[in-house]
Order: C-alpha cells, then structure tokens, then sequence
C-alpha cells in the first residue's frame, strides 16, 4: 500500500501573476486547437484549386477527427499519472510542427497526414487543458473559470471562418496554418515555467493494450459513421462489416480492461450514478443536437437561398449565447455551490430551442433564426461545462484527466452518429418529398440524369454543377416552369427533411431532460482530498490512497 499523499490545488501554490500567465496560456492553446476545426473550411476551395485532390476533400477533415477523437481517453489516463504538464506541451509542440508542415504541403495526399498529426496535437491538448483546470482549482471555485475557457472555445468558432477567409484573401490558404506557430510559441514558455511537473512515485502498468484496442474500434466505428450513405449504403457489407467489428472490438476492450490492473477507462466509474448520467447526457446531446445542427446551413442556403457567408452569420449568435451563459453559469455554480439546477434548466431551454427550430419553413425571416441560436446557444452555454465540471467532480483527484477525457470523447462520438444518422434521415425525407412535389411527367420531362441531380438535398451548394443543370433545364421544351418546378421541389424538400430532423432532435432533447433530472447533487469539494488509488484487477474501485503523483514546485 502506498503512503497518503494530500493533494492541493494549484491556485494555493502559485502567484498571482503565475496564475494568470498559465491561465492565459492554457486558454490560448485551447484556442489554436479549437479554431483549427473551423477555420480551414473557408480555405477549402483555394486549397482545392491549388493542390487538386477534390475526391480526397472529406478525409481533410476526417483525418483531423478520427485523430483528435482517438487520442483523447489515453492521454487522460496517462496525464493522470505523469501529469498534463508534459502533455501540453507535447500537444504545443505537434500542432506547432504539424501547422508548419500543413502550409507547406504540396499535394493533398501529404496535407491529410500533415492534418491527422496536427489532429493528434489537437487531441491532446483538448483532452489536457480542461483537466489542467482541475489541478488549479477546487472543484467548487472551478466553475467560474471553466465558464472562461468554454467561452473560448465558443470564441474560436465565431472568429474561425472570419480568420481564415481574411487569410485566404489576403495571404493565401496557407497562412491559414502558418497563423498558429506565433500564437503557440507564446503560450509554451508560460505553461513551461508556471504549470508544475508531476513527480511519480510508482512504475504503474500501463495498459498499452486496452489503449490500441479502444483507438482501433473508435476509428472502425467513427469510419463506418462517416461512410454510411455516403460511400457506401447502411445496409452495405463493408458499413454492416465495420460496425460489427467496432462492437467485438469494444467487448474485447472491456475484456481487457476488466483484466488490467491500470486500465485506460477504469470500469467502476460507470458504477458511479453521477458520472454515467453526465456522460450520457454528453453523448445524448451531441447525437441529438450537435449532429442536427451540422445541417442548419443547407437549409439556409438551399430553403432560404442565403449564401455560405450569409448563413454564418445567422448561426454565429449561438456562440455569442454560448459564450455569455457559460461565462455567468460558472459565476453563479461557484456562488452557490450547486449544479443540478442549472443543469436541468439549461437543457429545458435547448428543449424549447429544439421546438423552435423544428417549425422552420421557407418563408421563416433569417432573423428569426438567429434569436433561435441564441437561446439554443445560451441552453449550451448552461449545460456543457457544468456536465464537464459534474463529471470531474464524481470521480477522486487521481481520476480527474480520465473523467474530463471521457467526457470530450463522448461528446465527439455523439456527434459524429447524430451526423450521420441524420444525414440518412434527410436523405430519405428529401426524397420522398421531392417525388411528391415533382410528378412524374415533370420527371419525366427532365430525364434521369437532371432529376438524379435535384434529388441531392446539397446540390444547390455546388454552384458550378447546380448552373450547369440549371442551364441545360432551361434549353428543354418550357425549360422555366421545369427549372421553377424542380428548384420548388428543392427548396420544400429540404426545408421538409430539416423540420423532419428537428422534429427527432426535439425528442432527444426530451431525453436529455429527463436524464438531467437524474443528475445527483453531490456537493462540490472545495479541496483534493479523498483521492484514490489505482483500482483492483477487474475493474474494483480503490480501497486505498495512493501516492500517483502530486504537482512538485518548479519543474
């Protein structure tokens, strides 16, 4: 048994002025991580024209994604017994390098694996610097800075599109990259001198095993998610193949997990009542909400006619909402000391935001939508680092990094099924709207080939092939009525197979009420104590203190 070790936050050893440097530095590297999701998207097209590869375009971002995704639950466990210290800054340091090598990549084959490393360093650093705020604050004086650092992330999605269209236009895509190495170079000397090492007592077994298995059968369920009625049907041998596989993969980790003495995600935490509500409600939200919400633009730009710029800005207020609710959330949880209530209602007004937008239609004015964002924006900001902050205050001190990586892997895997889930739904409900609206003498007067391309709930985005189709419609006999016929049946389809997908969003969110009801009310510690040590083989909780690691002075 190892010796008792008193675990003290941070904010108790540092100064002022240190504390304000590595808060400042650690929000500065969530930033970079945070605004590199968003801010390539408006470099896409340069990228393309530059370097060719446009039936590679989707693995820019997937690549980023499986990366990112699949790092998350290993660093959290290993930064809970080396520390985050070494982390970060191994996190800095690949996004630095990675950023470098995505601007002056020559091919896109070579940009893909330039973005799957930088979405390694991406991945380290979101599964880092939430729980770097753990090890700085009490649980109870943690909330007002946790509302900080979601207000960055909120941030970096507001500004990320701005950003790199600006650099785009004015430096050309790969600045877009180059952008990060100043702000990262900033960021590592303050967190290299001010954020302390951890110094480790024990040799513990690492369960390098369990932590394979968990990376394979995350990117072989994350692959069949992305590819599901996109390269392949659901029904399909290689979707059924793939998801078959991630399911035995995911029994042959519990397995695994259940046999080691260390494991990656030890199984006891589920037993804990708080920590499988949190991060249900996690996973419940970021398949009902965040995946319905990745299909807000086409309805804007295709129902509403608006263009891609135009419908950023109808859905930025969300993160001005966000932004606001999560910076007055943390005040008020560490004032009073209590989350429960603020998780419920904050979820009860991502329920009425959900009932809002399942009434959109194509005469809805585009302000509207915003005022929608905004309350959907405020429910998020209420709701998402006080599940953050209930998850790792469930779990003792030695858990903090697993409890905060687990909680950023859910809500990314929850995400990516609400993405593809709905993309199916709005598939089926375009299509059969649009066979309703379009009667088959239209059809028939179009031809196959034309009518296959309005049948594309996303064809009025590509501009250059919908004027191409557009074009030879109008050389047909009565080519206007054709043309208005089938842009009619597009825009009433797609605005049908959105309100379709709110409608079911509407009733996830439902469930995510319901869950938050559940939520206990564990009282937020004000200190560290009561950490425990390393589980039993088997997955047993701890019985005894263990002396992982304690934060040293200096280096």
């Amino acid at each position: 048994m190892h010796p008792t070790v008193e675990f003290r936050p941070l904010s108790e050893t540092l100064t002022r002025r240190q504390l304000w440097l590595l808060l400042t530095s650690l929000m500065l590297a969530m930033f970079v991580s945070a605004v590199d999701m968003t801010v390539v998207s408006t470099a896409t097209p340069r990228i393309l024209a530059d370097l060719g590869g446009f039936h590679l375009l989707s693995w820019l971002f997937t690549s980023y994604m499986l990366a990112s995704t699949v790092v998350v639950p290993l660093v959290g466990k290993l930064s809970d017994i080396f520390g985050r210290k070494v982390f970060i800054l191994a996190g800095l340091g690949i996004f630095l390098v990675s950023s470098v090598l995505c601007g002056l990549a020559t091919n896109m084959e070579s940009l893909i694996i330039y973005r799957a490393i930088q979405g390694i360093g991406g991945g380290i650093l979101m599964a880092s610097v939430f729980t770097a705020v753990g090890d700085i604050f009490s649980p109870a004086e943690r909330s007002k800075y946790m509302g900080l650092f979601t207000g960055v992330f909120s941030l970096a999605a507001i500004l990320g599109p701005t950003v790199g269209g600006f650099l785009t236009d004015h430096g050309g895509w790969r600045w877009v990259f180059i952008v990060n190495v100043p702000f990262i170079l900033a960021a590592i000397p303050a967190i290299w001198f001010n954020l302390p090492s951890r110094k480790t007592i024990r040799r513990p077994k690492i369960d390098y095993l369990g932590a394979i298995i968990l990376a394979v059968a995350a990117v072989v369920v994350l692959l069949a998610f992305e590819w599901a009625g996109k390269k392949y049907a659901w029904g399909s041998p290689q979707i059924t193949g793939l998801l078959a596989g991630g399911l035995i993969l995911t029994g042959a980790f519990i397995f695994q997990e259940k046999r080691h003495p260390e494991p990656i995600l030890p199984l006891f935490l589920f037993k804990n009542r708080t920590f499988l509500i949190a991060n249900g409600v996690v996973l419940v939200m970021g398949i009902g909400m965040m995946g319905a919400l990745q299909y807000l633009g086409i309805f804007v730009q295709t129902a509403l006619g608006a263009s891609a710029t135009a419908s950023g800005l109808i859905s930025t207020p969300q993160s001005l909402g966000l932004l606001v609710a999560s910076i007055f959330g943390g005040q008020m949880i560490a004032r009073t000391g209590r989350y429960r209530i603020q998780t419920v209602a904050g979820a009860c007004v991502i329920l009425v935001a959900m009932l809002m937008l399942r009434t959109l239609d194509v005469d809805v004015p585009r302000w509207h939508i915003s005022g929608m964002m905004v309350v959907l924006g405020v429910g998020f900001g209420l709701v998402m680092p006080t599940l953050s902050l209930t998850s790792q205050n469930s779990v003792s001190y030695q858990y903090l990094g697993v409890a905060s990586s687990a909680n950023q892997f859910f809500r990314q895997i929850g995400g990516v099924f609400g993405v593809a889930i709905f993309a199916a739904m709005l598939t089926r409900s375009y299509e059969a709207e649009f066979d309703t609206r379009l009667n088959p003498e239209q059809q028939a007067a179009l031809g196959p080939q034309l009518v296959e391309s309005f049948q594309d709930p996303t064809f009025r985005l590509n501009q250059g092939a919908f004027a191409q189709a557009s074009a030879a419609v109008l050389q047909l006999p009565d080519g206007e009525a054709l043309l208005k016929s089938a842009t009619d049946a597009q825009t009433f389809s797609v605005a049908k197979g959105i309100r379709d997908i709110f409608t079911v969003a509407t009733i996830i969110a439902v469930l995510a009420v319901v869950l938050c009801l559940f939520i206990p009310e564990v009282p937020l510690r004000r200190d560290f104590k009561g950490a425990q040590g390393a589980p039993a083989p088997g997955g047993s909780p701890p019985a005894a203190t263990d002396a992982s690691g304690v934060p040293a002075a200096g280096q």
